[in-house]
């Protein structure tokens, strides 16, 4: 590509966005493969669920590591070296027999998760003009929802091939593809910046430990980490690991009915994303359209709870779900506007360690509940799903009380007011 072409920044960032797409597709499997690796691996309910948040457990220790990495190393060698490591992992995952290499496997991928977004926050920064920046990124997010709806199809893939192993390793080879368009596509810099970065390496490493704990302190990030935290349990929860049973279980919905309906929660991030952050650039304000985007989520998942639907509307409801679980992308620009900027990247990285941190905490207690629930060892009844589900409600209510703690910031860039 041309080094002046007007592509190129996007060019840049959307190959980058690939290895985002290859982790959503990795971190929502398990729902579509929940069955199939209960069976293959002989383990209940808490034991799966915990082997599908090791990728959270990850997340959470390498997140603000992470985070420090990329403001230091080269953003596209840390890129290629983890999706690298990512490939690895999977085609391990899908030859092995044991419990406790597929949990250290799942681990692995967790940790090269932690730089996805963060690299493309990074390398936008470095590329796109801000005016810009929020819509780039936005698409970013788009593309990895669009692997979670790929994710609840993996069923089809296994049908085709005759086996998850053989599927998984088909998702390797799909990261592999990506490998090769990151090296080819993804630069560092833009002619030019590389004093710029230079200057702004020397100004980190001057007062590294004072910045981080100016980000620490800050109220903020943790109220807008949680919120986003607890919002993106329909996520971790319905769009990543039970989501298919729940609907088999509860609504007699066939496997393919079921992963339909659960890819809309995913079509519905991808919609909702954009308008929530169109309707807060409009409003000039991040805190209203967040506590409307918790009490609306409140609302409707008790509507999921409370009221039978067929299969012929569980496409609309669930698309609902996910556009309004898309309130959480508010957190990201108002977190840019609370802090300063030279403490943007740690800020990030923290509060992307508290909401993965949901799911490392979520998915094993969703299935605890299910396993305490439960008459008959590993085998789950309706009301056992009904019980567990709760969840949500207590969460979206929390989420609730912690939009209300934030202070407003009116899409303004960071002064001392908002700290």
């Amino acid at each position: 590509m041309q080094p002046n072409s007007p592509c190129k920044p996007y060019f840049v960032v959307f190959a980058a966005a690939l290895f985002y797409l290859f982790e959503f597709i990795n971190m929502n499997s398990f729902n579509a493969l929940n069955d199939q690796l209960r069976d293959a691996f002989q383990v209940n309910a808490l034991q799966i669920s915990n082997l599908s948040a090791m990728y959270f457990y990850a997340n959470v220790i390498f997140m603000i590591p992470a985070g420090l990495l990329l403001d230091r190393v080269s953003t596209k060698k840390l890129l290629v070296s983890a999706l690298s490591l990512c490939i690895l992992s999977a085609l391990v995952f899908a030859n092995t027999h044991s419990f406790m290499v597929a949990c250290v496997c799942r681990f692995i991928t967790g940790m090269g998760s932690t730089l996805v977004l963060l690299s493309c926050a990074v390398l936008t920064s470095r590329w796109i003009k801000p005016i810009k920046a929020g819509l780039v990124l936005g698409g970013a997010v788009t593309l990895a929802m669009f692997g979670g709806m790929l994710a609840q199809q993996i069923t089809c893939l296994v049908d085709w091939t005759g086996s998850w192993r053989t599927a998984v390793a088909c998702i390797a080879g799909l990261g592999a593809v990506f490998l090769v368009m990151i090296l080819w596509l993804v630069e560092d810099y833009p002619v030019g910046y590389q004093e710029t970065f230079k200057n702004d390496l020397d100004l980190i490493h001057q007062g590294f430990w004072r910045n981080f704990a100016l980000a620490l302190k800050n109220k903020q990030i943790w109220f807008a980490g949680l919120y986003a935290s607890l919002i993106n349990l329909t996520i971790m929860i319905i769009g990543a690991l039970w989501g298919k049973d729940y609907l088999m279980t509860t609504h007699d919905f066939n496997a393919t009915n079921a992963a339909t309906a659960i890819s809309a929660v995913f079509l519905g991030f991808m919609v909702g994303s954009p308008l929530f952050g169109m309707i807060s650039d409009r409003l000039r304000q991040r805190k209203l359209p967040m506590i409307i985007g918790g009490v609306l989520n409140l609302f409707w998942v008790l509507l999921i709870l409370h009221f039978p639907f067929s299969s012929m509307m569980a496409g609309l409801i669930f698309f609902m779900l996910g556009l309004l679980c898309a309130s959480q992308v508010l957190v990201f620009p108002l977190i840019i506007e609370s802090v300063p900027m030279h403490i943007t990247a740690s800020s990030e990285a923290i509060s992307a360690a508290v909401i993965m941190g949901g799911g490392a905490v979520s998915q094993p207690l969703f299935g605890w509940l299910l396993d305490h629930s439960a008459q008959i060892p590993g085998q789950y009844s309706a009301s056992d799903f009904n019980h567990a589900m709760w969840m949500l409600p207590i969460a979206f209510f929390i989420a609730i009380i912690c939009s209300l703690c934030l202070k407003e910031t009116h899409c303004k860039t960071f002064n001392k007011d908002h700290s």
